[in-house]
């Protein structure tokens, strides 16, 4: 695959975002009918490059060239003149137009109106093409995430892209939707395209890929074929001769399971809005000294669950008890000292104030537990723990003193965690919520803060980890339960998980008793 003509050629690209180097003198190739993952840590700068390519970004320096000839590309819309499509993490559709309507919306013609039909036959001769099985008059909001996934497709095709990138294809994926998408990225690689992805997980890599492009610090480590890549191959090129952190073990240990008294009880929470069940008679425990995962597709009422568990949203039937003590009626803050810490799922809106400082943001919510003497806020207290944090969680921040906006993503998670981390610790904690911890932070920070989870297991705490990366649960939970439409569907014990039956029920596919 790799003695085929370059497609696609990128010489010494370089972009810089202030202070920051984001790309450093990167090259990239990627053959016609190739399938070529790009694999790196979070910030490495393999999303950098694709937006460079895809005209989102313009580069610093470097040279693009397509079919061997320069290709000066400035904007989204010189990508599409050299045929050359992105498809982002997150779809980009309109929810009341049909599949259809968002197909052709851009791409109309002349004149103002959207004259659907008369494309339809171009649309689907595409879709067959590429066996891209679309519902093309279902209105987008009522379609699975999968199915939308494969509107963005062959919305890119049907434009004529020849190079399609998928920026974290499989993100909001169930484990038969990733299936069925990488058949779909093969029959596009086999018509002859060039097929680029972006993503952190090596196990996908190593399934579907020709070649693998891994990036670390801005820059290309190396490329390998897909038979000489192994596991152990991959993580070291994307984190260098780093150990991993104590207790975190390698990516993919399955922890042992133990049983106690429930840290947390959850009995019949049901939870409405308007003529909508948004939970429906939720029943579960968390044991003491156990991690249960929660598995499910964003936007199921994993986020309404925790915060009706945290006392963020009322409870309007069921019961919630924290170490056997029934919470409903109890504000946040005593639910906080009976021993609950959450972990909120939206960082920037529900877990900083970016106006702040780092140091300032690490006391929020702590300050009761640690300026106890004086009762006002201790700056040298606050400023020493926050540089043990940064130490400790290896945040990437000149100081304690930078405000808490000027930090990327992955950081501001980080911060989170070792906020929720310490909380924990200061009240002798009981439960702890985390709701998509990992979000954003790379190998190493994501290996960091499963071994806190585990601390948190081994000290007789429960922890439940909400996240729609299967993955992740599979490798750290006791048991994990399904949640589809607010309503728990089933439960798993470890460490041998069915990942396609949680599949089917994260798709809300239930099997008849027989």
């Amino acid at each position: 695959m790799s003695a085929a003509p370059p497609r696609v050629e990128m010489r010494g690209i370089c972009k810089r975002f202030g202070e920051v180097v984001a790309l450093d003198r990167v090259d990239l190739e990627a053959a016609k009918g190739e399938i070529h993952a790009l694999l790196g840590e979070n910030g490495a700068g393999k999303t950098t490059i694709m937006n460079i390519l895809s005209g989102l970004y313009r580069s610093d320096a470097g040279e693009i060239r397509v079919d061997g000839r320069p290709a000066p590309i400035r904007s989204p819309k010189d990508a599409i003149g050299f045929r050359i499509g992105m498809v982002h993490q997150h779809v980009e559709l309109i929810g009341n137009f049909t599949a259809l309507e968002n197909i052709l919306l851009g791409h109309e013609g002349t004149g103002w109106v959207l004259r659907a039909e008369s494309q339809r036959g171009a649309v689907e001769e595409v879709a067959s093409r590429y066996g891209l099985s679309v519902p093309l008059n279902e209105r987008v909001k009522a379609l699975p995430v999968g199915i939308q996934q494969k509107i963005e497709i062959l919305k890119a095709l049907y434009r004529g892209a020849d190079i399609l990138i998928l920026d974290e294809p499989t993100t909001m994926l169930t484990p038969q939707e990733v299936d069925a998408l990488f058949a779909t990225i093969r029959k596009i690689a086999e018509g002859g395209l060039t097929v680029i992805f972006i993503t952190h997980k090596i196990k996908e890599v190593l399934a579907n890929s020709d070649r693998i492009t891994v990036f670390r610090g801005g820059c290309r480590v190396g490329t390998v074929r897909r038979p000489e890549a192994s596991r152990e191959l991959l993580v070291q090129m994307m984190v260098g001769e780093r150990e991993f952190p104590a207790g975190a073990g390698r990516p993919g240990a399955v922890a042992s399971s133990s049983a106690g008294p429930p840290a947390l009880s959850v009995r019949d929470l049901s939870l409405r809005n308007a003529d909508i069940h948004l939970l429906k008679d939720v029943s579960f425990d968390v044991p003491a000294g156990a991690i249960v995962g929660l598995a499910g597709v964003s936007g199921n009422g994993q986020r309404e669950l925790a915060e009706a568990i945290a006392g963020l949203l009322p409870v309007q039937a069921g019961e919630v008890t924290i170490r056997g003590r029934s919470v409903e009626k109890l504000t946040v803050a005593a639910r906080i000292a009976l021993g609950l810490v959450l972990i909120p799922q939206n960082r920037i809106d529900e877990g900083i104030l970016p106006s702040l400082s780092l140091a300032e943001n690490f006391v929020l919510g702590l300050h009761p537990y640690i300026f106890k003497r004086s009762g006002f806020f201790e700056q040298g207290t606050a400023h020493e723990m926050a540089r043990i944090a940064i130490r400790d969680y290896n945040v990437l921040t000149r100081n304690e003193r930078v405000p808490s906006a000027h930090l990327s993503g992955g950081n501001i998670q980080k911060v989170i965690v070792a906020r929720a981390m310490a909380l924990f610790r200061a009240i002798g904690g009981g439960i702890l919520i985390a709701n998509n911890p990992t979000r954003g932070l790379d190998i190493m920070a994501a290996a960091f803060v499963h071994a806190r989870f585990r601390e948190v297991r081994e000290g007789g705490g429960g922890v439940l980890l909400i996240s729609e990366d299967l993955d992740e649960l599979c490798s750290i939970c006791d048991r994990i339960l399904v949640i589809h439409s607010g309503e728990i569907l089933g439960g798993f014990d470890g460490p041998d998980y069915d990942v396609y039956r949680i599949g089917e029920l994260m798709a809300g596919v239930r099997r008849r008793q027989p």
